[in-house]
């Protein structure tokens, strides 16, 4: 869907038009259900924060002359790897426009890095929230992820007070970012790189292609790790990842300071539902101690993080 020229990239024979529409602008802009975001030609459009943003202007998700957008940090800067965006089609009210999933494609370009990417809504500096479950893009290709916000069960507000549902009725601000578990404000530092292409604001079926991509072929999709169960949990933790194509998917258990404490490997003959218990214990048979985990599970086209808490 076409998106407003900001005044800047404006002719400058349109400049007064723009002028005197101004406030009507004003009046109707807002979040739509099917917007969607796709940097062409070089373009960053309204993303911007402290991490580098640009658009190498090829290698989105149409392949060859499609831009995207590209999120780096230097090597050595230990930056916060993310990029916003207050553009007048995301601000406002979603709950009113029908807008209950966000998809958007990422890509881990350049070397592989241990990425963990979230998204986060809100108005800024009074209620911010961000959704728990991570996305790890895979190496060198696209796939496709999905927040939902139909429920506040997988959000941390980590931003001001208010309900999430306040959060949706007054957006000024969204953001994607690498952060690890636990959640809080200031996410991880992290030296990389991501590609963020094709966000996508839907219900689940306004402006989703069938077959997965945007540009209508089929590509992979990254596997899906339900939520731990039980969590918190004192012992046993049963997982259950869905798998979209074979291969081999991995499973680790990763503590607080990011050690991975327990290493797993499932293969996957196919599409379907693969499960796996962990015992709590660490790759040497040791109890784990209480505090806070998170579960990555990856596949060939990428994956899902999820927190999961020890109690004893």
């Amino acid at each position: 869907m076409p998106r407003p020229l900001p005044a800047h990239r404006l002719a400058p024979s349109a400049l007064a038009l723009a002028g005197t529409l101004m406030l009507a602008v004003a009046a109707s802009a807002g979040p739509t259900l099917g917007f969607v975001e796709t940097f062409p030609g070089t373009s960053v459009a309204s993303w911007g924060g402290g991490a580098i943003v640009s658009n190498p202007g090829t290698g989105g998700t149409g392949g060859a002359h499609d831009g995207y957008l590209l999120i780096t940090t230097p090597n050595g800067s230990q930056h916060n790897l993310g990029s916003d965006s207050g553009g007048s089609e995301y601000l406002g009210d979603w709950t009113v426009a029908g807008i209950t999933q966000v998809r958007l494609w990422l890509n881990d370009v350049g070397a592989d890095d241990p990425l963990e990417m979230h998204f986060v809504i809100g108005k800024s500096f009074t209620n911010v929230w961000q959704y728990n479950v991570g996305f790890l893009p895979p190496l060198h290709q696209w796939a496709e992820f999905v927040v939902d916000l139909s429920s506040s069960a997988n959000w941390t507000h980590i931003i001001g007070t208010g309900t999430f549902a306040q959060a949706l009725q007054n957006v000024d601000r969204v953001l994607v970012r690498h952060d690890k578990t636990p959640y809080a404000q200031q996410p991880d530092p992290l030296d990389g790189d991501v590609g963020l292409d094709h966000v996508l604001l839907t219900n689940g079926t306004v402006g989703v292609d069938p077959g997965g991509d945007p540009e209508g072929s089929i590509v992979p999709r990254a596997l899906s790790l339900a939520a731990p169960m039980p969590n918190p949990s004192r012992g046993d933790v049963a997982l259950a990842i869905e798998t979209f194509e074979p291969g081999t998917v991995r499973l680790d258990i990763v503590d607080a300071a990011g050690r991975i404490v327990r290493h797993a490997e499932l293969s996957s003959a196919g599409a379907g539902t693969l499960r796996w218990t962990w015992d709590g214990r660490d790759d040497q048979g040791h109890a784990t101690p209480a505090g806070v985990y998170a579960v990555r599970a990856t596949g060939p086209s990428g994956g899902m993080s999820r927190g999961l808490s020890r109690i004893h």
